[in-house]
This record gives C-alpha cells, structure tokens and sequence, in this order.
C-alpha cells in the first residue's frame, strides 16, 4: 500500500472513530432524555391516582368516567391489592409481578421499569396507594421512543457512512500534495542512482519538514559532488605523479637492457638511482594510501593523552635523526585516533628534519590540545602558507629534495578529521612552525 493510501486511509479510520463515537453518545443521550420525558408524563398522570383508590372497596367493572382526563390511549392505569386482585383497569389486565406485590405490601419503594407486555414494550410505574395493601400500575407504550429512535440510528448510519467515505477522498487528496515533496526526493535519489550526476540540486522553496529534507538531500549531494570532484583531482594528481618515478624506472631498466657492456661504476649509479625511485615510489604510494582511507577504518575516535603519543614519536626520530629534537610538554587530552595523529605528527617532524640544517635543533611543544614543531630552515613564503597544505604541491626549493607533497596535506586532513585545525605560525625567527591542534579535553 502506497503512502498515500495509507493516509487516506488512516484519515478515514480517525473520522470513522470519532463520528462513530458523536453518534453512539447523541444516541445515549437521546433514548435517556426520550426515557426521561415518559417517566416524566408516567409520574405526572399518578398524582391523581391514590385519590381513586378510595372509590373501590372491592372488584368493579371498569368505568372510564372514574379516571376524569386519562384516557386510554394516554397511559394505562390498573390498580391491584397485596394478593395480585385487580380492582380496575382501563385496558386488559396488566401482568403483576412479584415486585409489585411487595410494593402494595410497602415492602419496596416505588418504581419504574420497562416490560413486555402483549408483544409492546411499556415503560411500567408501580406505587403504593393509601389504602393498605393497594398498589397502583400506570404504563404507557414505548412505540414512538423506539420508532424515534430507529429514525435516528438510519440517520447516524447515513451519516457514518458519508462522513467515512468524504474523508477518505479528502484524505487522498491531501495526502497527494503532502507526498508530493517526497516524490520529487524520490524521483531526484532514483535520477542520481541512474545517472550518477550529483550536481542537479532539489528545488524546494519551503520552511517546513519537507523543507528540511530537501535541504538536507541537497548537502548531500554537494558533499557528493566534492567527494568526487576530490577524488578525481587525487586520482589524476597521482597518475601525474606516479609517472615520474615510474619513468625513470622505466629508463634506467631500459638502459641496463639495451647497453652489452657496462662498467661497474655505471651499473652501481643506475642501480643506485632504481633504489632511489624505488623508495620515492613506495613512500608516495604508502601516503596515497593513508590519505584515501577513512578515519573509520583506522579505529574509533578515543580519549587519548597527546603528550604522552607525540613523546614516543619525538623518541622514535630521536634515534634515527641527524638534528637534535627539544621536546617540551603540558599534560592535555584529546579525542581522536591514535593512528592518524601519530602519523600526522611524524610528518610534521619529517617535515621539519628535512628543512632543518643538521648543527641546529628542531623544537616540538605540546600543550591545549595543539602540537607546533619549529624548525631553522629557510621557512615558506606567506603566499605560499596555504598552498603547501595542498595534495602533491611542493615549492621551488622543494621539488630537488625527496619527497610526495603529501605529508603536509595529511596533517590537515587529520586535523580537520577530528574538529582541529593545521596551520603555519609567522614569527620573527627564522624557520617554519607548524601547528596541528585539536579541541582539547582538559
């Protein structure tokens, strides 16, 4: 069942309950207040009755001039003593029971109660008379309540029936235009599914739910957009740049190939030169490879000390490093994956030894949440602060050294991964300072 039938439909279950529920009340009510109005006229046509009880002393025929006004299609009037003997009556004898003795004994109070009598249901009121032992019966037929009644009833079933049916085509049409926002969503998901085209946005000018919806369908398809546009600049950045080693590869095999004769010197220089593009080649596919994997995949985000986690990369380069490393910490936690910030900080001091002239210290502080690490190099220009964050980009100075251009731009993809930031600190000294901060728990 689609949507919109499925409101119409629960539409029409709603109206269905309530205008049952009006009706089945309006009824109650009706029968009570019709009930009421015969016991009123039942209790208005006895007050003249216990004056008859004292004209029969005995069994008489019926003399419909004792009654005065009553007549005898108005109520029915019988009165009978303790022992079930009827003294008169205006119609045919009225069946007494037990409960009406006990009410010509003054055993009960009076009452009224509905019987069948002759096929006819009557509303019956019994009371006692004055004279000891006498009782009275005053009834009328309850033919028009129930005729008024069963009016009423047709009426309510009609207009269950209309009220139904009315709101379930109601319901059907306004479940069209509440659905309608959500069938362009559709039809727009199933375009993209088809097409594989993010760039064609929703165009829903609204300030309700739907609204939302479609705006949020729409940041979704940008971050699509840039997710594919990212990864199409990543793809060909690497083609480009994996075709430099792999060419020189490619001529120093075909150089050792083609020359019969080769001194030892020569073969050691070209050999030596494959290990080198070699090295370039795994180090630049090693951090291609961290760069395109998710943040998930390296594990959860947990509190972690980042004092204690940069300390162990300090000592790790400690021991292969040819500069000095002063270290210099305040206790601080953050929340990220160990895995990444361990790699972005190694960068950062990769980053550094390479600039740093060997007689001279490099410097890495921790505190709030952030990790600088200074060097004494020729430091970056301020056109070029921002650009060196990016994928592959190397300065001038830079693309005679080893190298991906990729180690900076891994920092920040790290930084931003878990709310922080990366940039490059200007100071008076001399050098670069790089920081990588994070949103601090302490």
């Amino acid at each position: 069942m689609s949507f919109r039938a499925r409101v119409a439909v629960l539409v029409a279950l709603v109206v269905a309950v309530a205008v049952a529920s009006v009706a089945g009340s309006f009824l109650y009510i009706a029968r009570g207040q019709a009930i009421d109005s015969i016991d009123s006229k039942l209790r208005l046509r006895a007050v003249d009755i216990p004056s008859l009880g004292e004209k029969f002393r005995g069994p008489k025929e019926f003399d419909r001039r004792l009654f005065g006004k009553y007549a005898p299609d108005d109520v029915l009037v019988q009165i009978f003593d303790s022992k079930g003997q009827i003294f008169a009556s205006n119609v045919e004898p009225l069946p007494i029971r037990p409960e009406d003795l006990s009410i010509a004994r003054r055993q009960l109070k009076p009452r009224i109660t509905t019987a069948e009598i002759a096929g006819y249901r009557m509303r019956v009121l019994t009371l006692p008379l004055p004279v000891p032992g006498r009782a009275a019966m005053v009834a009328r037929p309850m033919e028009e309540v129930d005729a008024q009644l069963a009016a009423l009833w047709r009426s309510s079933i009609q207009i269950f029936v209309i009220g139904v049916a009315g709101a379930a085509l109601i319901g059907f049409a306004v479940a069209g235009r509440v659905v309608r926002p959500v069938r362009r969503l559709t039809e727009a998901a199933m375009r993209v599914a088809e097409t594989q085209d993010v760039d064609q946005p929703i165009d829903i000018n609204r300030d309700d739910e739907f609204g939302q919806l479609a705006s949020s369908f729409n940041e979704m398809l940008r971050a699509l957009s840039l997710s594919r546009e990212q990864q199409h600049r990543l793809v060909a950045d690497a083609s480009h740049e994996l075709r430099t080693p792999i060419t020189s590869l490619r001529t120093n095999l075909e150089y050792m190939q083609r020359s019969s004769s080769i001194d030892d010197d020569e073969r050691q220089q070209v050999l030596d030169d494959v290990l080198f593009e070699l090295d370039q080649l795994t180090g630049l596919v090693t951090e291609l490879v961290d760069l395109a994997t998710d943040q998930h995949q390296m594990g959860e985000a947990e509190r972690i000390e980042l004092d204690e986690l940069v300390d162990a990369v300090v000592q790790r380069h400690s021991r292969r490093a040819s500069s000095q490393i002063e270290y210099s910490a305040n206790s601080c936690q953050i929340m990220a994956t160990p895995a990444l910030v361990e790699r972005a900080v190694s960068n950062m001091i990769d980053n550094a030894l390479k600039w740093n002239p060997p007689d001279l210290p490099i410097r890495v502080r921790v505190e709030n949440g952030s990790v600088r690490v200074s060097d004494n190099g020729p430091g970056i220009p301020v056109e070029e602060q921002e650009q060196v964050f990016e994928r592959f980009y190397r300065t001038e100075e830079a693309r005679s050294l080893p190298g991906s251009g990729l180690g900076l731009s891994i920092v920040r993809h790290v930084a931003e991964s878990f709310g922080g930031q990366a940039q490059i600190i200007n100071h008076d000294e001399p050098g670069t300072t790089i920081e990588l901060s994070f949103p601090s728990l302490l």
